[in-house]
């Protein structure tokens, strides 16, 4: 079964990650992941794609809830860009949902923050991602993107956590994918 995150450790302290060259919390046992994000449609990634850090959150009811300044800021995205499908509440906040998808990067196998040279996986997310909005001086909800559950079932992955070795693994049952 071809395998995209392979042995990607988490930690039982905090730590940090680096994004555009500066440094965000981690909180223990949160897994981190790399993805990108492209309007839906997209078939081939652009290499200029920029990646960044997200939490794989499985108790998250959203394919991917992240906030409007990581979306400008990260991933180099305005929301106005991407087309519009529903409001909802998030915490008792209007929110976009908008119609996007992940791209999920494979890792150095036993390594968090490097990636491999492979190509990232698509994630086809239905109906999109929930953008929650900035606000000028409050602390980014969330601190940083969280790609839940649902993210990963339209693709049929399967996630393996081994909590005695405090990694994951992600593999998908697609067999033309270039992974082994």
């Amino acid at each position: 079964m071809p395998t995209i995150i392979r042995d990607l450790p988490y930690f039982d302290q905090p730590t940090r990650v680096q994004v555009r060259g500066r440094s965000f919390s981690v909180k223990r046992d949160q897994i981190v992941v790399w993805i990108g994000i492209t309007e839906k449609g997209i078939q081939d990634l652009d290499p200029r794609t920029p990646c960044f850090p997200a939490i794989l959150d499985i108790g998250c009811n959203y394919n991917l809830l992240i906030n409007e300044q990581h979306l400008t800021s990260w991933a180099g995205i305005q929301p106005g860009y991407l087309r519009q499908l529903v409001r909802m509440r998030v915490a008792g906040e209007p929110v976009s949902h908008l119609a996007a998808n992940a791209w999920l990067y494979p890792n150095v196998p036993g390594k968090r923050d490097e990636l491999a040279s492979l190509p990232p996986f698509l994630l086809e997310l239905l109906p999109g991602i929930a953008v929650y909005p900035a606000k000028e001086g409050q602390p980014l909800y969330p601190r940083l993107p969280l790609l839940g559950l649902r993210a990963f079932r339209r693709a049929g992955l399967q996630i393996a956590i081994d909590c005695r070795r405090s990694s994951v693994t992600i593999r998908t049952p697609r067999r033309f994918w270039p992974f082994v």
